[in-house]
């Protein structure tokens, strides 16, 4: 009887595949869940193979949260066609917190914190917040870099987010109450603009 012949396990792209096997553990049980001997095993290699890619479970989760700010980032680009720039870009940040919570969560948590050890998530985390500085509009660089009515915004929507994402607020009333809320924020900022 002829016994298989075991070829070490190649995987295509590795980093790849460990930053979504780390999404799944995110969506299962948070940040502290994540693990790099865990997210090697559900990928299917060594924790060795692992450590070659990231050499910590902190970098490995800098990796995630840099992609999913890219992704936010290219969410709110995409609400921001047409006029209402504060509820279509507070709208886009919403949706993505109520499908993505677990890299929701990490991107905004301490990790956050140390972005500036991790070049690659500074880089993702301040497009994503320029692209927010940028979308409520009418202000320099300079002006918009710690402007109170873009922080109240971002304020706005990360608040609402996170209640809905922690449920405090039931998330099948969360989409149409972050839409009213924003319409009257929407409303308030175009009625308190200077005419030009």
């Amino acid at each position: 009887m002829d016994t298989p012949v075991r070829r070490p396990y190649r995987h295509g792209n590795l980093p790849n595949a460990m930053r979504a096997a780390a999404r799944a553990i995110l969506d299962e049980g948070g940040p502290e869940s994540v693990g790099l001997r865990e997210t090697a095993r559900r990928v299917g290699v060594s924790a060795t193979a692992a450590y070659r890619h990231f050499a910590s479970k902190e970098e490995l989760l800098a990796s995630v949260a840099a992609e999913g700010f890219r992704e936010l980032t290219a969410e709110m680009e995409a609400a921001l066609n047409g006029h209402e720039a504060l509820k279509r870009i507070g709208l886009a940040y919403v949706e993505f917190a109520l499908r993505k919570r677990g890299l929701f969560r990490l991107m905004f948590g301490p990790i956050l914190v140390e972005r500036a050890k991790y070049p690659v998530l500074n880089d993702a985390s301040r497009a994503a917040i320029d692209l927010m500085r940028r979308a409520i509009g009418g202000l320099t660089e300079q002006q918009r870099e710690d402007n109170a009515e873009i922080l109240g915004a971002w304020g706005l929507v990360h608040g609402l987010s996170s209640l809905f994402i922690d449920d405090l607020i039931p998330e099948d009333r969360a989409r149409a109450l972050a839409e009213e809320i924003l319409v009257h924020a929407q409303a308030a900022r175009t009625e308190n603009r200077p005419a030009a």
